[in-house]
């Protein structure tokens, strides 16, 4: 530019100069030349070009610094790199910079955040090299400025997404068994406690997988807000979480944990519609229970899963009697399955009365395990551990196989109840799969009643209101087993058609005492008015039996009434004697 100026002032002098134009020498033009393209390159260059005098006072810098820092060239000159950066910044980088100038070495790559004239910050890329007089003295550096700001904010979002969960923002499993193990190997004290939702699943069936996600990044909002600020909370996968809470002993790791649970289980507002989940957690400590990391996370999970045996809603701590019951866990598991392979699990048949006609009206189907060493293994105990192996699915449909094949050599009048646990009901295949039994043995539809648990409704899994629906389609009844032991609302049954009640045991043990018994008759009453029948299980005494007929109970069975029998047994049965007696009375 400089020398277009100078070529066109030459050109044109004037109108009062006439006098020829001098000759510009060739090498004087050259280097005009020269000068003109290298500042060209410096004005175009993306980068920021720059030297510094021995103090580090910028002497020049290029047009482009403006740009980079929003300052003005002659705002720059005389003033130190270190100006421009935050102080914690400058402290740091003036300490690399000062070792670099006394071993007079060049230096590329050194990072360093600056702020701009707007109040933005930059990432600035340096390099340079030493620049050396005559004399051999250091009389500055020469060197280069790139912005680099998105490429370190890319790196740093790779960065944080390798080590944090992308949906919650909790560190995840990696990050957390990194932290865990080196707080372990520094010997410093800490609790794990780990968690599972409750209900998740259900709710993210019903609301949608959207709003599932959005209960998980509330969920982990409170962990954070109900926490110290140095406890580190992970999203382990799914709805499963963790915590490392360092310095904590048993008591003030129980207490937090304790808060945290009543902090998750408050009810949700997912946009219009609101959700209730609860929280089961197991705590382990460290050095106490292990020492390792995967030893304590394994003390902690097995803490996890008695808690939610326990009923869930709690934490539980880690004690050294949860491997032994693993281990037999285990053993019985293997047990299980050998009695499913090799037909060792069978049923008996307890007899069902009708109060009205006091005369028998069917059968409910027991299964029954002879454990090889252990004897008599309650259906309870196998029945949740094949709930909780997935083997109730192939046991399930043999057991129902063979009930409805002995049936239909009962007088065709009586009814088959057979109970069915929450794994069953949740399958997708489970009312084809009735179905298909039905058809395979001939078995009326309407002489079937298949007992769902109350527990089972709870927030209900999409499948579950399927299932039910389809098994009513087909003809097959349903019973509400256990009532009154969970907290079904009424509303239930809007959604889910009922043909029967069956009560929860423990209202039945305590039928002859208050307040049980004005429940049953509350219960008998609700069941009238909305055409239901209300069934009571495991009667066991004459008096129970009194006070359940005076209640309005509809259907009994128990060893009051009849003893449960192998299928070849199966007579029909009269009505008790002594307890009819009892109850005319």
């Amino acid at each position: 530019m400089r020398l277009l100026k100078l070529l066109f002032r030459r050109a044109w002098p004037g109108p009062r100069r006439a006098e020829a134009m001098p000759v510009i020498p060739a090498a004087e033009l050259a280097l005009m030349r020269e000068r003109d393209r290298l500042q060209s390159l410096l004005d175009t260059n993306s980068d920021w070009i720059w030297e510094v005098d021995a103090a580090g006072r910028y002497t020049f810098v290029s047009a482009h610094a403006e740009l980079l820092l929003g300052f003005p060239p002659e705002d720059i000159l005389g003033r130190t790199p270190f100006d421009f950066m935050p102080a914690e910044e400058a402290e740091r980088v003036g300490a690399l910079f000062a070792g670099i100038v006394a071993r007079r070495a060049p230096f590329s790559g050194l990072l360093n955040r600056n702020r701009r004239a707007d109040g933005r910050e930059v990432v600035l890329e340096t390099s340079g090299i030493p620049l050396v007089g005559a004399d051999g003295r250091l009389t500055g550096y020469r060197g280069i400025d790139r912005d680099v700001t998105e490429r370190e904010e890319r790196a740093g979002r790779i960065a944080y997404l390798a080590r944090h969960d992308s949906l919650t923002g909790l560190a995840n499993r990696p990050e957390f068994m990194a932290r865990l193990e080196a707080c372990l190997a520094a010997s410093r004290p800490a609790a794990l406690l780990l968690l599972d939702l409750d209900f998740f699943k259900e709710v993210n069936d019903q609301l949608g997988h959207a709003s599932g996600d959005a209960l998980l990044r509330r969920v982990a909002e409170r962990m954070r807000a109900a926490l110290a600020a140095d406890c580190l909370c992970a999203r382990l996968g799914g709805d499963e979480f963790a915590i490392l809470m360092e310095g904590f002993d048993e008591a003030g790791a129980l207490a937090a944990a304790r808060r945290l649970a009543a902090t998750l289980c408050e009810p949700y507002q997912l946009e219009a519609r609101q959700a209730v989940i609860g929280v089961s957690l197991g705590l382990a400590l460290a050095p106490r229970h292990a020492g390792g990391a995967e030893a304590l996370l394994r003390c902690a999970d097995l803490a996890l899963y008695r808690a939610k045996e326990e009923g869930r809603g709690d934490v539980f701590l880690y004690d050294s009697g949860l491997e032994a019951r693993q281990r037999a866990d285990e053993g019985m598991e293997a047990a299980l399955r050998r009695a499913l392979a090799e037909g060792e699990i069978d049923l008996l048949y307890q007899p069902v009365f009708a109060a009205e006609a006091r005369r028998m009206a069917g059968c409910c189907a027991v299964p029954r395990w002879r454990h090889p060493l252990q004897g008599p293994v309650p259906p309870d105990t196998f029945l949740a551990l094949a709930d909780r192996t997935g083997l109730v699915l192939p046991l399930g449909e043999m057991l129902l196989r063979r009930a409805c094949l002995a049936a239909l050599s009962w007088p065709s009048g009586w009814r088959l109840t057979v109970p069915v646990t929450p794994v069953q009901l949740r399958d997708p295949g489970f009312a084809g799969m009735v179905a298909q039994v039905l058809a395979e043995t001939g078995l009326p539809p309407a002489r079937l009643e298949i007992a769902v648990g109350e527990a089972t409704l709870g927030p209900a899994p999409a499948e579950v209101p399927r299932a039910l629906r389809k098994l009513r389609a087909a003809g097959v009844g349903l019973a509400l087993d256990r009532f009154g032991e969970g907290a079904t609302s009424l509303a239930a049954f809007q959604r889910f058609r009922f043909d029967r009640l069956r009560l929860a045991p423990m209202l039945v043990r305590d039928v002859e005492r208050e307040p049980a018994a004005s429940l049953v008759t509350a219960i008998a009453l609700l069941g009238r008015r909305l055409g239901l029948g209300v069934g009571a299980v495991g009667v066991e005494t004459p008096g129970q039996l009194a006070a359940l007929l005076a209640a309005g109970c509809t259907d009994l069975q128990g060893p009051a009434l009849a003893e449960a029998v192998e299928a070849a047994a199966l007579r029909p049965q009269p009505w008790p004697r002594p307890a009819a007696t009892i109850a005319a009375r």
